[in-house]
Parts: C-alpha cells; sequence; structure tokens
C-alpha cells in the first residue's frame, strides 16, 4: 500500500528487512521485522499514518471488507 498509490503513483517509502541479532534469532527469518523510511522529509510519520488509515479496510478484522474487484482501485482518499 505504501510502496505505489497507483500503478503510475509511488510514495516516498522504502521497506528494509531488519533482522535482530543472532542470538535472538534461532532461525532465517524467524524474527524478520521491517522499518519503513521516508525519502522525502515532508512525508512524516503522521502522513503516512493517514495514508494507511484511510486506504485500509474498515474493520481491519473483517475478511469481506478485504475483497477488491478487478474493476476497482484502491486509492486511499485525500
Amino acid at each position: 500500500m505504501l510502496n505505489y498509490v497507483s500503478l503510475d503513483e509511488r510514495l516516498p517509502t522504502v521497506f528494509k528487512p531488519v533482522s535482530g541479532p543472532p542470538r535472538l534469532n534461532p532461525g532465517p527469518n524467524e524474527f524478520l521485522s521491517w522499518v519503513i523510511e521516508s525519502t522525502d522529509p515532508t512525508f512524516t510519520p503522521e502522513l503516512c499514518r493517514s495514508w494507511l488509515e484511510d486506504g485500509l479496510p474498515s474493520p481491519l478484522d473483517d475478511p469481506s471488507a478485504w475483497s477488491v474487484g478487478e474493476d476497482k482501485e484502491v486509492r486511499p482518499n485525500g
């Protein structure tokens, strides 16, 4: 969602995998987490949160809210 607003638009974000220290990470990718970095200083964490809130289904725990027809484009309001 944060990588592409649409097929032609990108948000200024980069996702980077982060692994814990070996003593806390017994297997490959068992405790992998992600860091989201902005390539634009004006794209603040608050703006990122707003994009996510506007673009993700509500309620998040409703599986039917995640269904998107082929003719629909997922795009946050804003």
